[in-house]
């Protein structure tokens, strides 16, 4: 066995000159395992995050070499060829020189550091088992609902993939989207999962120490190391060309917020996380701002889940809180992100609803919320369940115009609506509270009239 030591001083100014800061080292031949432990003055004013990447490469936006990360969350980590520790990947143990980097999140003062890298000539094998139990698929198609934000123990929560698709099936949830942070090591699992019959979505949240974004539907590694907006454009580019979706997150007070420029191609934007009280106002104000500018952002929601195990593996979570719907033509990764593209998509505050829909009708034909149109003049047709008591809102560029207490259960209100006028239109469902407070219930996207929309290319 072979044992190297980095150590040091941070300083905020070596923060503010590089957000991360690589330590190379060489593995030479017979080593099996490597195996990382990190020590720094851990307080509220200093963070630091660690990764690590091989031989293949550690440049931007081609990290060839990405072996995993694990934030701040784990002092120790291990990397086999059959097994690593959830947040970084096994294979091949290379020849050359490999690098551990360190992300300088939060430098507030001086700020000992000391990093051990053990080589190892045994390979470390997993004892741990994973349940892969699944309920049978659903094979139905219009609107299902799942949560596309969460988190495993692949980074900074607890649960398995397997246990916390457990959890959402026993939410009643249709699909998961599995997040981690800045990793991919959770994906091996989604595939077997999904092999047996699960609905879970691929997904990494790109977490730079500017803002966050969630990233679906790719089965590789998404750059993260952004800090200026040319930087996460360049990234979001790159996941629009390999077929992937970017939804900026939870863009708020204590989101973290989003600093970089919102001039970006996103698809979406997290637009309620975690339960309604914590800030999301602010992120609907951001998302309203973004469509009057005629930027036709998908709103969805996340619960941001990260669960929690107590004594005999007992899992408090909140998947679900939100949940998002998504109508669509096969129930899959493929059929759900289409979905969402599309822009067929609502959002209420737990799996049990209440569930809004908005419907624009022209002569025979039927469009559903997300949906571009060119007919100027039709009829608006609001649908709600589980909602009687609440009111109904609906706004537009125009501002919010108009709203209507629900009257029942299962309610339709149905009203001539100039869309010419209002460019697009889209409702919430809110709990009225004292004063002018209220909580939201369920948000709508809207329908958009598309020479409004495009006029936005003209000018």
């Amino acid at each position: 066995m072979k044992t190297l030591i980095f150590e040091g001083v941070f300083h905020p100014q070596d923060a503010a000159n590089s957000s991360y800061v690589f330590l190379p080292f060489i593995v030479p031949p017979g080593a099996k395992t490597i195996k990382i432990r990190y020590f720094y003055d851990k307080d509220e004013e200093n963070i630091i995050d660690l990764g690590l990447f091989d031989p293949r490469g550690n440049e931007f936006l081609q990290g060839r070499g990405f072996r995993g990360w694990s934030g701040s969350a784990k002092e120790s980590v291990i990397v086999s060829e059959t097994w690593a520790t959830p947040g970084y990947l096994p294979g091949p143990i290379y020849l050359g020189t490999w690098h551990v980097i360190l992300g300088l999140y939060k430098i507030g003062g001086p700020c000992h550091y000391y990093v051990e890298v053990s080589l190892l000539e045994e390979e470390i094998k997993s004892s741990l088992a994973l349940d892969f139990s699944v309920h049978p698929p659903k094979s139905s198609k219009g609107w299902q609902k799942g949560d596309l934000h969460c988190h495993t123990i692949h980074s900074d929560a607890f649960g398995t993939v397997a246990e916390v698709w457990a959890a959402a099936q026993r939410r009643g949830l249709d699909f998961l989207a599995i997040t981690d942070h800045n990793t991919i090591s959770h994906f091996s699992e989604i595939k077997e999962l999904n092999r047996l019959g699960g609905q879970i979505i691929p997904g990494e949240e790109v977490t730079t120490y500017h803002g966050h974004a969630n990233v679906w539907g790719l089965w590789e590694w998404t750059e993260f190391r952004c800090t200026s907006s040319e930087e996460i454009k360049k990234v979001c580019t790159v996941v629009h060309a390999k077929g992937g979706l970017f939804s900026i997150n939870h863009p708020k007070r204590g989101g973290p917020e989003w600093e970089f420029s919102y001039d970006i191609n996103a698809d979406c934007m997290e637009v309620w996380q975690s339960f309604w009280q914590l800030n999301n106002i602010q992120s609907l104000g951001v998302w309203h701002s973004l469509l009057r500018q005629r930027r036709r952002v998908v709103a969805v929601g996340g619960s941001d889940a990260h669960p929690r195990l107590l004594k005999g593996r007992r899992m408090i979570e909140w998947l679900g809180f939100p949940t998002t719907w998504v109508r669509v033509e096969k129930l899959d990764t493929e059929g759900v992100l289409e979905g969402i593209k599309r822009g067929h998509v609502s959002i209420s505050a737990c799996p049990h609803g209440p569930f809004l829909e908005v419907n624009f009708l022209s002569g025979e034909n039927v469009f559903y919320q997300g949906d571009v149109v060119t007919a100027p003049q039709g009829k608006l047709r609001v649908h709600t369940q589980g909602g009687a008591g609440l009111e109904v809102w609906l706004f537009s560029q125009k501002g919010y115009f108009t709203k209507r207490r629900v009257e029942g259960d299962d309610w339709v209100w149905e009203e001539e609506i100039d869309l010419a006028h209002h460019g697009y239109v889209g409702a919430e469902l809110r709990v009225r509270l004292a004063s002018e407070n209220f909580e939201m219930a369920a948000i709508a996207n809207p329908i958009w009239y598309e020479p409004w929309l495009e006029r936005e290319k003209e000018e």
